[in-house]
Parts: structure tokens; sequence; C-alpha cells
């Protein structure tokens, strides 16, 4: 596989904590867009990725992952998909069935049938977890974050501030949720999050 365009991490800081929050960069290996090609592309890229990975690529804002743990989809729009996979599903020679393989089994599945492109060297991605992850995002991200509305597995495209996100809930107990962003809005992105979680204005 091609190195890396950006050999550094897209943030600087170290995970920190606060008010009994934690706030840490995701580890993300391979990132990648799925958009079915029009007519029967969208059917047939479901059945490809059922038959490859042993999910339903879901219809709605949500996400799946495959039973072995290594790959999630997430709903980004009608007939789009971002599939991830994070770091330590690479196995010893940087190349599994996730991790660094992911590319090479999408387009070996289902190249033919939706356009794909690779976004790890574009995408970031933010874990906020512990009690009040729930408080802290509502103070950011314009949409209903209460446990009725979004729920463990369901998905958000939306902003935090000005900075377009796309926010995962990831669980209840204890609350985590995962924010996935442009890298060049990362910095940005951590530093608003550290400011929700404090209270600081700085």
């Amino acid at each position: 596989m091609a190195d890396k365009l950006h050999a550094t991490a897209p943030i600087g800081a170290e995970a920190i904590s606060a008010n009994g929050l934690r706030l840490a960069l995701a580890p993300l290996a391979e990132a990648a867009s799925l958009g079915a090609f029009a007519g029967s592309g969208r059917a047939e890229l479901l059945a490809c990725v059922r038959a490859e990975f042993g999910v339903d690529l879901p219809q709605t804002p949500k996400a799946v992952t495959t039973a072995d743990g290594l790959v999630t989809f997430l709903w980004c729009g009608p007939s789009q998909w971002l599939a991830l996979a994070p770091a330590e599903a690479s196995g010893p020679s940087g190349a599994s069935s996730g991790g660094q393989g992911l590319m090479a089994r999408l387009r070996a599945s289902c190249g033919a049938v939706c356009a794909l492109s690779a976004q790890g060297d574009s995408r970031t991605a933010l874990r906020l977890s512990g009690p009040g992850t729930r408080a802290v995002l509502s103070r950011l991200v314009p949409v209903d974050l209460h446990p009725r509305a979004f729920r463990a597995g369901d998905v958000a495209l939306t902003l935090a501030g000005h900075i377009p996100v796309i926010v995962r809930h990831l669980d209840d107990q204890p609350e985590a949720c995962e924010l996935l962003v442009f890298r060049s809005f990362a910095a940005s992105l951590f530093h608003d999050l550290h400011v929700a979680m404090t209270g600081h204005t700085s």
C-alpha cells in the first residue's frame, strides 16, 4: 500500500481529561467512501457488501460493524456510505482483512458497482467519552442528542459550531461518541470540544 500523504498526526495534543470526560484522537487506518452507481448499482452494491462483509448497509443515519469488528459502515446520505477500519485492525504485516486491506477488499468485491474513494488522508476521528458526553456535544451540535432520539449505532451528519462533522454514538454505558472531521478542521474541533468540556472560553 502506498504511504500516507500525512506522516504526522492531524493534531499535536495528547488525550485530555476534564470533569470525568476524556477527549482523544481515535485510531483510524483507512477510510473509504462508497457511492452507488445510478440504476441497479445500489441494489448490486448492497448485495456485494452483504456477500463480502456479512452486513447490510444502513438505509438510515446509522452505523453497522462487521461481526469480526474490523470494518464499520456509516450511512452518509442516499446511496452513500463511509467505510472505516481502525488501526488495530491491521495485523503484524500491516495488512489484514480490515485495516490496510480495506480498499483492496472494497475494490475486489464492489468496485464495479460503485464509486470508491480513499478518505484516510482527509478524515480524522476524535472520541469523546465519559458521563456528560451528550451534554458537552449539545453545546456544539444542533441536533437532538437525547437518548430517545440518538442511541448507540446512530449517526448524524451535522455541524459542530461551524465545522462539518459526522457524529456516531458508540455507547451509553459509559457514554461515548466519535466525531469524524476533515483533517484540516481537526485541531479546531479538538479545541472547541476541550472548551465545551471545561466551560472555559480559551
